[in-house]
C-alpha cells in the first residue's frame, strides 16, 4: 500500500483539494442533541438565580430612589426657605408579628409618594409603586404628611420607611429628627446594606 505522502505526490492540486475536503467531517444529529441537551440543562439551572438577582437589583433602585427623595426634600425646603411635605396617606403602616417584618397591608401596591410645598406645587418626581413590581414599601411614622424643616432641613418627626420582597422587610430607611440624617440598613443581612 502506498503512503499519503506518496499519493499526494502524483495527484494534482485541485484533486488534492477535493480529497481534503470531502474527508472532513460536520456533526452528526446525535451530537447536536447532545450539546443542546447541555445547554438547555444550563440555562434552566442559571435562570432562577438570574431571577434573584433581577430582584435584588430592583429593591436597591427602590431604596436609592427613596434615600434620595428624602435628601432632596431636605436640599429644596433649605434651599426655597420653605417647608416641604412628603406626602404618604397611600403608604401602609410598617407593623411586626412573629419576629417577621410585614406590613399590615401584604398586598399593597398602590403607594405613591409626593413632595410638594406648602401650596400644593411638587417639588419633585414622585415615588410610584407601579415602578418597582414585587417590592412592598411601608412606614412606621406615625402622620400621613412628612414635614421638612426650611431652617434645619430636619424632618419634623422621626421614623423609618421599610422596604421588602417576598413578604418580608429586608431594608429599613431611617430618617432622623435629632440630626436630619438618613440611615439605610440591612434587617435581615441579605440585601447587601450593614445590619441594623
Amino acid at each position: 500500500m502506498r503512503s499519503w505522502e506518496s499519493a499526494t505526490e502524483n495527484m494534482p492540486l485541485r484533486q488534492m483539494r477535493l480529497h481534503c475536503v470531502a474527508s472532513v467531517r460536520g456533526m452528526t444529529l446525535i451530537e447536536a442533541i447532545v450539546v443542546l441537551s447541555v445547554i438547555m440543562l444550563i440555562a434552566t439551572v442559571a435562570t432562577p438565580s438570574f431571577s434573584d438577582v433581577f430582584a435584588t437589583q430592583r429593591l436597591h433602585r427602590l431604596v436609592s430612589e427613596l434615600e434620595w427623595l428624602l435628601v432632596l426634600a431636605k436640599s429644596e425646603a433649605v434651599m426655597r426657605g420653605e417647608d416641604v411635605s412628603i406626602g404618604l396617606e397611600t403608604v401602609p403602616h410598617h407593623t411586626v408579628l412573629h419576629h417577621t417584618m410585614t406590613t399590615s397591608q401584604p398586598g399593597s401596591d398602590d403607594w405613591i409618594i409626593l413632595a410638594r410645598l406648602a401650596d400644593g406645587e411638587p417639588v419633585l418626581k414622585p415615588l410610584s409603586a407601579t415602578d418597582f413590581p414585587h417590592l412592598t414599601l411601608s412606614r412606621s411614622f406615625a402622620s400621613d404628611v412628612l414635614t421638612v424643616d426650611s431652617l434645619t432641613g430636619r424632618p419634623h418627626a422621626a421614623g423609618s420607611f421599610f422596604v421588602g420582597r417576598d413578604g418580608k422587610s429586608q431594608v429599613r430607611i431611617t430618617f432622623s429628627n435629632v440630626t436630619g440624617r438618613i440611615y439605610v440598613c440591612s434587617l435581615s443581612a441579605e440585601a447587601g446594606y450593614a445590619q441594623c
